[in-house]
């Protein structure tokens, strides 16, 4: 019988844009347990939890502590980006929504169970004949995440499909955790809004678009953070039985040429 390494996995979900505040998007990091359990993201995390680290990328208009502490991660995360993952949903709720014959609470149902289900499903399949995950899954907690029990239903429907499908993977724990606790679910909560700026790919004239802009263009100059976006695997659902892969470099390559001359500045 083959023998399996074990390795431990963390996995890290939240959403960006809910109902008709477009795009909508789900996301979810994994990172493993070997590096996230390293001095280096400790420290993050306490720092959070001590309040001396915001990362709130829907409030930045420009200001200069939020600027540095959105850059600090950016640049600590980014140094790693071989060995982390970052898996991104786009779906249109107005799609959905639109469906005649189905209440409101089924409709919820469906996007808040089946797609956090299959996003984290991607992160944790196919790591080889020789691997076997053991995965751990943290999920911001919220009132409608409560109301599905979400993290409950992660873990039930996840192993279910890593047995039905022959897959090597258990997820050991799955659980709700309040904000400003994991700085791991405080990632996806800024990689989702730095994403969401790219395919959003405004020009108007606000302080708060034209900061997020010019903070997004600053941090690409890092090779580093340019290869981890230019890395996310984008799905997309536009009504389908599948959900269809798109290169997120069109986003990246889009939001650049939008704004070429700031990016070429040095």
């Amino acid at each position: 019988m083959r023998s399996l390494k074990t390795e431990t996995l963390n996995v890290f979900f939240d959403e960006s844009g809910k109902r008709k505040d477009k795009p909508n998007l789900m996301g979810a990091l994994s990172i493993p347990n070997n590096l996230y359990a390293s001095p280096v993201f400790e420290l993050l995390s306490q720092k959070m939890r001590d309040g001396l680290l915001r990362l709130h990328w829907t409030e930045y208009t420009g200001y200069e502590k939020l600027k540095q502490d959105i850059s600090e991660v950016v640049r600590i995360l980014s140094s790693y980006h071989q060995m982390i993952k970052f898996f991104v949903i786009n779906y249109d709720y107005s799609v959905i929504s639109g469906k005649t014959g189905f209440e409101r609470y089924i409709i919820d149902e469906m996007i808040y169970t089946k797609f956090p289900e299959r996003i984290i499903y991607g992160l944790l399949r196919r790591y080889g004949q020789n691997v076997f995950i053991e995965a751990s899954i943290f999920v911001e907690d919220s009132t409608e995440y409560q109301s599905f029990k979400l993290h409950e239903r992660l873990k039930e429907q996840l192993n279910i499909q890593s047995l039905y499908r022959g897959e090597r993977f258990i997820v050991t724990n799955s659980s709700l955790k309040p904000k400003g606790q994991e700085i791991g679910i405080e990632l996806v909560d800024l990689l989702l809004g730095i994403t969401r700026t790219i395919i959003v790919n405004l020009n108007e004239q606000t302080k708060g678009i034209n900061s997020k802009n010019d903070l997004v263009i600053q941090l690409l100059k890092d090779s580093n953070f340019y290869t981890l976006l230019k890395n996310i695997r984008c799905f997309e659902w536009e009504d389908a039985q599948e959900l269809t892969e798109v290169s997120f470099s069109d986003y990246l390559q889009l939001f650049l040429a939008n704004h070429h001359q700031k990016y070429m500045t040095d």
